[in-house]
């Protein structure tokens, strides 16, 4: 199986005619993902390739009943766009934009969960069932299936990681950008909570950073009786205390904020934490020998 994202997935582009919007236009089919419309209100009625274009997502919605949304639109005038979407009916929206307000994130947010919807970001790279549906810009061909489910704060890290797991046969059911951001779509612990009820997904790889609580929720799992094993990977061990190392959130302002402190509350708890990416796999073939 795998977790949001499958197959059945028919997806709405919001941006399409834009620089990421038409690359995502010709990648998305390669990886057998549905992609049935488009949006740009300026260029609505034309066609990319064989998808048509509509001006709003109801229209997309309407016409040609998409239920998944990938959202290209810059973050100062991203919320109206996002919530459009929402509004529409699409349930799985993923939003790339870095940069978006931190009011804006929590108005998604809201937005999303009282329609029953899930929003993956801001500043995210998406989400990837390999095999079956890709919802984001990852390059495909660092990902196979598998029974690893991979959650990641970064998305460069993660399509390190995930080739380099794959090229050890740890394959992956999804792979989940959650974002830098403070504010999140879906937070480490409802990712954790869906791999957990997700039957094929045997063991858990968490790419985390300084900065932020989602590590203290992965621990906070991963001791929880009858979890699934987990292997874990913290970047930022040389980051000074104060200073911003690339996303939003990644930022020591407290002792708890610190590598040290995040991968010592996650052995604690039993998870196999790597020391460089080099070693993940390795960690990550100890959390799947142990799995139930």
């Amino acid at each position: 199986m795998s977790i949001l994202l499958d197959e059945r997935a028919r997806v709405v582009i919001l941006g399409i005619t834009g620089r990421f919007g038409s690359f995502s236009a010709r990648d998305l089919p390669r990886s057998g993902t549905r992609l049935v419309a488009g949006v740009s209100p300026t260029r609505a009625g034309e066609a990319i390739g064989d998808v048509p274009v509509f001006a709003t997502a109801h229209e997309a919605v309407r016409e040609r009943e998409a239920n998944a949304a990938l959202v290209y639109v810059p973050a100062p005038i991203g919320l109206d766009a996002v919530l459009d979407a929402i509004d529409a009916g699409c349930r799985l929206l993923v939003y790339p934009a870095d940069g978006v307000p931190v009011a804006d994130a929590l108005e998604m947010r809201s937005a999303a969960r009282a329609k029953g919807a899930v929003l993956v970001g801001p500043n995210s790279p998406g989400l990837i069932s390999p095999g079956k549906a890709k919802l984001g810009f990852m390059p495909s061909d660092c990902y196979r299936p598998g029974p690893i489910g991979l959650i990641s704060k970064s998305g460069s890290l993660s399509y390190e990681a995930a080739w380099r797991l794959s090229q050890k046969g740890l394959g992956q059911t999804t792979a989940l950008g959650i974002g830098g951001d403070p504010v999140k779509g879906v937070t480490a612990a409802e990712a954790l909570a869906l791999f957990d009820g997700d039957p094929e997904t045997r063991a858990i790889v968490y790419l985390g950073e300084i900065g932020g609580n989602d590590e203290y929720a992965v621990a906070q799992y991963a001791k929880t009786p009858g979890a699934k094993p987990v292997a874990a990977l913290i970047v930022g061990r040389t980051a000074p205390a104060g200073r911003k190392m690339g996303h939003a959130s990644a930022l020591i302002a407290a002792a708890s904020d610190t590598w040290e402190a995040k991968v010592a509350a996650l052995e604690a708890a039993g998870v196999r934490v790597a020391r460089s990416v080099e070693a993940l796999a390795a960690a990550a073939e100890g959390a799947l020998a142990h799995s139930r």
